[in-house]
């Protein structure tokens, strides 16, 4: 799942295009990894205030 979700943040630059100096777009991976953490913490949180 989270590779299937990573595959559509890349972007590539098409042959030919001479890319150089434009900055790769890491906001959708950095968003995802955000959001995991933030999931993760709240359970952990949660099991702990059930016990």
């Amino acid at each position: 799942m989270v590779l299937f979700l990573a595959a559509t943040v890349a972007h590539a630059t098409p042959p030919g295009s001479g890319g150089g100096g434009e900055a790769a777009p890491i906001d959708g991976g950095i968003s995802l990894l955000l959001a995991a953490g933030a999931s993760y913490g709240v359970n952990k949180l949660y099991k702990n205030k059930k016990k």
